[in-house]
């Protein structure tokens, strides 16, 4: 027996024609309307009246004046109600326990930072097929969806943000000198030694302020440390010990103290941001970063250089990587590039907590979530900090970024990203719990080798020693367990349902 809502307004569609029982079932359990009978012809069905969604979101943001007409909209055809609960920066390391449990009747929509996305994963609903009410996780870059937002193969939320670092270059400055974008981390090198040739005056610069510096030094090794071959570049997944001190790392580390010696001393209080704008300002000739994208620092208008051309590409990679597998270094296939990125070192994150965790029936929060994520996304999110993150985002992303870029660097930039989160090779930056914990001790142990107080192979080995005394100190199993999770694995699928393709 088929159905339909009998409610549509605007762009705002519950659900469409439904072709056969079994759907017709699917969706009443998931939410989309009740078992109740259809109503006569002209009746206006509100499929959530009465229930409460909780909105959670960071203060920052400013959502409840920023979205008041929009929610109130979506209430008046739901007969659903908002409850809002705001968190600070502050608030951030309690946010697993403010997701433990939600008193209101229609679920909670979450809008959480990506870093934390290891702390509160197991208070957040499988996407499901079966519960998404048509929310397309499809059309999120298939790296980023599998490797990043995936527990136990399922995507459990939907990225609004999650910038990945790029390399920025003067173009014309290579062009001219008959010199090619860096590919590979020893090509970058080379570049770096000869900027007297082809830069004159100018200089190169890496994000290696104190908040940075871990995620640098990680997107470096990934090219060294992690091979096709081995799922996990971290820890362990039989053991749980640490990683940091293989050998593809300490080879990273070293050639990377061999870039930053030629860089200028100011490089360990820079952001992606300013060194980006370095580029754009006509101060250096090569630079890793990323565009700014957050509300809550706004990024000064740019003082372009006059006549400067930029080009925009991935980080470099290698050639060979080590691999754990067989204890050896490798050379890539046809001596292809090997190039896997790091996402998840900041980012916004939606995903949606149940009312209970056996919950099943017609709840407001699925609704809401592919309202603000989908339905509303280019209105919702005109002014707020967004990356793209889905293939059907590959256009109009481009009008995102135009703080100092011409159209064509700026469809250069967001290509390379697409390019980097479309591999499934793309890496979780330390999809642990108590990530802040281990990014602290990354940093110290890079500002030794920095103030060249600590060689790479003694700061990675001290550095192991700090990574299992804080899984030892987590509990080793609970810990291993989570690092899974936090890769996308997990125990034997018990609900018989296949993943995302």
């Amino acid at each position: 027996m088929s159905a339909r809502l009998m409610f549509r307004r605007e762009n705002f569609v519950f659900c469409d024609f439904l072709r056969s029982t079994s759907y017709s079932a699917c969706l009443i359990l998931c939410g989309c309307f009740d078992s109740n009978p259809a109503p006569e012809s002209g009746t206006i069905v509100v499929p959530f009246k009465g229930q409460e969604v909780e909105l959670l979101a960071p203060k920052s943001l400013g959502l409840p004046a920023l979205w008041e007409v929009m929610l109130q909209e979506w209430s008046s055809q739901t007969g659903a109600n908002i409850r809002w609960t705001e968190y600070s920066v502050e608030d951030e390391p309690l946010l697993a326990k403010m997701l433990e449990q939600t008193s209101s009747s229609g679920g909670r929509v979450a809008l959480l930072p990506l870093p934390r996305l290891s702390d509160v994963e197991q208070s957040l609903a499988p996407l499901y097929p079966e519960s998404q009410l048509g929310l397309e996780s499809k059309d999120i870059f298939k790296g980023l969806r599998d490797r990043i937002m995936s527990r136990n193969r399922f995507p459990i939320a939907i990225p609004l943000e999650a910038p990945v670092l790029v390399c920025y270059f003067r173009r014309d400055l290579l062009q001219a000198a008959g010199l090619k974008p860096p590919q590979t981390w020893e090509d970058y090198q080379t570049l770096l030694d000869s900027m007297d040739r082809w830069a004159t005056g100018l200089t190169a610069v890496e994000p290696l302020g104190p908040k940075y510096r871990a995620t640098t030094f990680f997107a470096r090794s990934l090219a060294y440390a992690k091979h096709p071959e081995n799922y996990s570049v971290w820890f362990d997944l039989e053991t749980g010990e640490s990683l940091v001190q293989s050998p593809g790392f300490v080879a990273a580390l070293e050639a990377s103290q061999r870039a930053w010696k030629v860089m200028p001393s100011s490089i360990r209080e820079m952001s992606p941001d300013s060194c980006r704008l370095a580029v754009l300002e006509g101060r250096a000739a090569l630079a890793i970063g990323y565009e700014p994208t957050t509300a809550e620092v706004v990024s000064p208008q740019v003082r372009r250089a006059p006549g400067l051309e930029i080009g925009i590409c991935r980080i470099p990679g290698t050639r060979r990587v080590f691999n754990r597998n067989s204890m050896r270094w490798e050379q890539s296939e046809a001596g292809q590039v090997h190039a896997p990125g790091l996402c998840g070192m900041k980012g916004l994150v939606a995903g949606v907590t149940l009312p209970t965790a056996d919950f099943s029936g017609a709840v407001a929060c699925w609704n809401l979530l592919k309202t603000l994520v989908e339905i509303q996304f280019d209105s919702s999110w005109a002014t707020l900090p967004k990356t793209p993150c889905r293939e059907s985002q590959a256009i109009s992303a481009i009008n995102w970024h135009e703080n100092g870029l011409v159209s064509e660097e700026a469809s250069q930039y967001v290509d390379t990203v697409a390019q980097t989160l479309r591999d499934t090779q793309v890496v979780a930056d330390l999809p642990l719990p108590r990530a802040d914990e281990f990014r602290s001790a990354t940093e110290l142990a890079i500002l030794r080798v920095l103030q060249n107080e600590s060689e790479p192979s003694e700061a990675l080995s001290d550095l192991k020693r700090e990574f299992d005394r804080l899984a030892t100190e987590f509990g080793i199993d609970k810990f291993r367990a989570s690092y899974r999770r936090g890769l996308g694995l997990g125990s034997e699928n018990t609900l018989g349902l296949s993943p995302v393709e």
